[in-house]
């Protein structure tokens, strides 16, 4: 498993370099923050843990044993869970601009809770009235990117 650790690390930390590099093409801005900011922040963010997963897989290859216990094959019910949410993203994505991000993300994220086999009605309820809340605030009054809204006509 050490080996795997490694070259994927390293593959990710290559990826985060690429991305942080293809910054330097975005545009300056000066009204508000710049647009290079937060792929920035991802991209260190990517190399930091991609970097921690290399350092991982070497200890693992030192120790010559497995860096964990053997993972199962993905069963069945996952797949089809796993499907049932991409294609949800895929209508997300498409009806976004049709009805608005607010109006939108609550039942996106409260049927992915469910697809998912999240069972207690408390938790998922706060999380898909409060995340699409939270992270409208953030991207629309924080880092001034616009959101699609709702459109009647």
């Amino acid at each position: 498993m050490g080996r795997k650790e490694i070259f994927f690390g390293l593959f990710l930390m290559a990826l985060s370099v690429l991305f942080y590099g293809l910054t330097y093409q975005f545009p300056r801005q000066t009204l508000a923050f710049s647009p290079k900011i937060f792929p920035r922040f991802v991209s260190a963010c990517l190399f930091v843990v991609a970097a921690v997963m290399v350092g991982q897989g070497i200890a693992a290859l030192r120790r010559g044993s497995p860096a964990g216990p053997p993972r199962p094959p993905a069963d069945r019910a996952f797949l089809i869970r796993f499907s049932l949410g991409l294609l949800m993203g895929y209508a997300y994505t498409r009806l976004l601009t049709l009805t608005g991000y607010l109006v939108l993300t609550p039942p996106f994220i409260a049927g992915v809770m469910l697809v998912f086999k999240e069972k207690r009605w408390l938790r998922i309820v706060a999380t898909s009235i409060i995340t699409p809340i939270v992270l409208y605030l953030l991207f629309r009054k924080v880092f001034k990117v616009p959101l699609p809204r709702f459109n009647l006509f």
